[in-house]
């Protein structure tokens, strides 16, 4: 294949620095037309009025920290590459300094919770999501809690939490319902956890 047919992608490091993340040839085969419609199904705006000027991935906490920049994903949602942009963005910690600074008021933080939730419809759902789900279910949190945090809230005469507590279970059950009546757990393929 000549040089000139390769699509390459760089990304912005800072500075004056680029790095060639990846080198794949990228064809109409790969290319979903309705794409940026269905993003708008699942809560983003329009991608299709970012103007790529990268003021959202200027602003990113943690864009020197990941590979695929938010500009980035956003020229992929606007080719319609599907496939290629629902397991990039479960990264982006939502803090929206990319809605503050963005020209076209695309918020681009939306997208990527437009993008999670089309990817876990269709399967896509990264191990710590099922696990935060999987605690929140049986302990009452994302994280299962630990004997150094009892340790921890004793020291700072806080009082002991979870199994202590006489309304423990009733929260645990009261979240157990709400998980099954909303089918979160069926989405997300933690339904063994759910007992009602």
């Amino acid at each position: 294949m000549k040089e000139a047919e390769k699509e390459v992608e760089k990304v912005f490091i800072g500075g004056l620095h680029e790095e060639l993340v990846e080198d794949k040839v990228i064809d109409e085969s790969q290319l979903e037309p309705g794409f940026a419609d269905d993003i708008k199904k699942y809560g983003g705006k329009d991608v299709m009025t970012c103007l790529q000027c990268g003021n959202c991935t200027g602003v990113c906490p943690i864009s020197l920290k990941i590979d695929y920049k938010t500009r980035n994903i956003i020229k992929c949602c606007q080719f319609g590459l599907k496939k290629y942009t629902l397991g990039t963005r479960w990264v982006c910690a939502t803090c929206y300094r990319c809605y503050e600074h963005c020209p076209a008021d695309l918020n681009p933080a939306e997208v990527m919770i437009a993008l999670r939730h089309i990817a876990v419809r269709e399967g896509i759902i990264p191990p710590f999501i099922k696990t935060a789900a999987t605690n929140l279910v049986k302990y009452g949190q994302s994280v299962k809690p630990d004997a150094e945090i009892d340790k921890i809230r004793k020291e700072l005469d806080l009082g002991l939490i979870h199994s202590q507590d006489p309304d423990y279970h009733t929260v645990i059950r009261e979240i157990q319902v709400l998980i099954h009546a909303a089918k979160y757990d069926k989405l997300i393929g933690i339904e063994e956890e759910v007992k009602v």
